[in-house]
């Protein structure tokens, strides 16, 4: 039997300081982030911060609290809930992510640190669901199951930062270092003694602190992002299956499809859907566009 898919996440994108007034309850824990060069205040419970481009908050399900900004001044505010279904598939999906951790970490106010990985789950996030209005596309849900994930380990680590031991600790921002590197370089020839060398540690250090963190060794944990990243270049529509076989580094065309249909049970050809041009997905790294501009058809006779 096939697994249930989850609720998509709950979308909000506030554009107007008016829109903001007042205070908000959300009936799942959002992630509250502000888009491009907006700075707003949040204030919930106990906790009043600044959020920019640096950071992002999460607020916890049916807690009451504000978001100020400017007057004047472009504003682009997005809200994300996180709902009971997509917290069950990440955990399902993700062997590295503890149900109950996970439910700790969104059970808190939080101001967390937004990695450009965060930054580009988010806008492409927005893009799929506001530009080509695809609410439940395969893309949508891998970008919402990695944006929880992401909140999980960012979350953890800010925790763990107050429970655990200074060795602990250390592995720990080893393996954050090391994400961090593999992210930098997600296409690039992978060489252990290199990401040593950038976590400015042993080769034994890296392995056993990325496994501990992330679950899977750094080679593995590479070969799933390519993967992932491959699903989103295909599902854009501007590449073949050869052609994003070799920009995810495969060779061998062959083994990328055994690869990929063993991730994601289908066959690359089969993660190619036909959309129109201006609704494609943008690829890895670039900000996504305009909406599209709807033309006119002149009437015959006219």
């Amino acid at each position: 039997m096939a697994a249930a898919r989850s609720e998509p996440m709950e979308l909000r994108v506030d554009r107007d300081a008016e829109a903001l007034c007042g205070s908000r309850v959300h009936p799942s824990p959002a992630l509250v982030l502000p888009l491009d060069t907006t700075i707003v205040t949040l204030r919930a419970a106990t906790t009043e911060a600044r959020l920019d481009r640096a950071s992002f908050a999460v607020v916890p399900a049916r807690v009451p609290h504000t978001i100020d900004a400017p007057p004047s001044g472009a504003i682009a505010v997005v809200t994300l809930g996180v709902t009971d279904g997509l917290r069950a598939t990440t955990a399902r999906d993700y062997p590295e992510v503890d149900a109950r951790r996970l439910v700790e970490v969104l059970g808190g106010v939080r101001i967390l640190p937004r990695t450009r990985w965060v930054d580009e789950l988010v806008h492409r996030y927005v893009f799929e669901r506001s530009v080509c209005a695809r609410r439940g596309s395969k893309a949508a849900r891998f970008l919402e199951a990695e944006l929880t994930k992401e909140v999980y380990f960012l979350g953890c680590e800010q925790i763990d930062r107050h429970t655990r031991t200074s060795v602990l600790f250390e592995g720990d921002q080893v393996a954050a270092r090391a994400r961090a590197w593999i992210e930098e370089h997600l296409f690039e020839p992978f060489r252990i003694d290199e990401l040593a060398g950038a976590c400015h540690v042993s080769e034994s250090t890296v392995l056993r602190a990325f496994r501990r963190e992330v679950g899977v060794s750094p080679l593995a944990y590479l070969r799933r992002r390519r993967l992932e990243e491959s699903m989103q270049l295909l599902e854009s529509g501007r590449y073949g299956v050869t052609e994003v076989a070799a920009r995810v580094g495969y060779d061998n065309p062959s083994a990328f499809a055994a690869a990929f249909r063993g991730q994601f049970g289908l066959p690359p050809s089969q993660a190619r859907p036909a959309v129109p041009a201006e609704a494609r997905l943008p690829a890895h790294g670039a900000p996504p566009g305009p909406p599209p501009k709807r033309s006119r058809r002149r009437r015959r006779g006219s």
